[in-house]
């Protein structure tokens, strides 16, 4: 039978795959090598948070909204930006499965308050509308990349240390060499997948100007927003900026991802948007050709 780290791997490529199926069979490959870090992670995925551990990459930020049941939702204004600034952020709860489905809607995106913060926004209205926080599509798809990109790292991790089963087992060697190494795969810091073991070190990534990388974020939004790609390019653009907003909202975005898809906006942008759009967006992307 083949290896099944392997085939992890080769299922986190695999574009066909769904993350919620990737999940499944990262939960056979860390049950058999008994991480318990990785089955309480991935249980949150499948399933969902019910308790407050929830890993900083589901903390989003969206648009505070009034449900108006005419013109449907309409911006609530705050009466400082300090209460704005609170009032938009929320936490993803829903497991894997239910965001995938989110990421796919045309509807809009909301997360509610609770009935408590609900009445208390809405005795402030002069028309009470129920208050809502509004979402992109996009920042969902993000978390569900995100959780993608772990168990890709997790399997390359372990593939690089010729820890590869075969079939649906493991040696005792194997299990003895991931007992030794430290995984923190739902961090609540936030902290991207972290992989090592007594003798392992880590190289120095180059840092990265987050100030500049939201500016280019907006940018690219914005173009989105008001259809200036459209078609097959529009698609691709909208993809790596959902990679783009995963990596700010990580306290370790790596460099190299940020570099290559800037790269590849760049193509993009002069191949399939026009030589204006690529004009305006270049400056923001300079920092990150390099």
């Amino acid at each position: 039978m083949a290896a099944i780290v392997p085939e992890l791997v080769n299922m986190a490529t695999d574009p066909t795959v769904s993350t919620t199926d990737l999940l499944r069979k990262a939960l056979v490959v860390a049950r058999r090598l008994a991480v318990p870090e990785l089955i309480e992670w991935i249980d949150g995925e499948l399933n969902g948070y019910k308790d407050s551990n929830i890993p900083a990459y589901r903390s989003l930020r969206g648009q505070l909204m009034a449900l108006n049941p005419i013109n449907g939702p309409i911006p609530l204004m705050m009466p400082t930006a300090e209460s704005s600034e609170h009032m938009t952020l929320t936490k993803a709860r829903q497991s894997i499965p239910e965001l995938a489905q989110l990421a796919q809607s045309r509807q809009g995106v909301f997360s509610f308050f609770s009935a408590e913060i609900e009445h208390r926004l809405m005795r402030g209205m002069g028309v009470p509308m129920r208050p809502v926080i509004s979402l992109s599509t996009v920042q969902i798809h993000g978390i569900v990349e995100k959780v993608r990109s772990r168990i890709l790292e997790w399997a390359l991790d372990l593939e690089g240390r010729g820890i590869l089963g075969e079939g649906m087992t493991f040696t005792l060697q194997e299990k003895q060499m991931v007992q030794q190494m430290h995984y923190h795969f739902g961090d609540v810091n936030g902290s991207q997948i972290q992989i090592g073991s007594n003798s392992s070190t880590q190289n120095q990534a180059q840092a990265v100007d987050i100030d500049a990388l939201k500016a280019l974020i907006e940018v690219l939004r914005g173009a989105i927003d008001r259809n200036e790609v459209a078609g097959e390019a529009g698609d691709e653009l909208q993809a790596e900026l959902a990679t783009l907003q995963a990596q700010a909202a990580s306290p370790k975005p790596k460099w190299q991802v940020i570099k290559a898809t800037a790269s590849s906006i760049k193509s993009v942008l002069e191949n399939g948007a026009g030589g204006i759009l690529a004009a305006q967006a270049l400056p923001y992307l300079a920092p990150f050709l390099g």
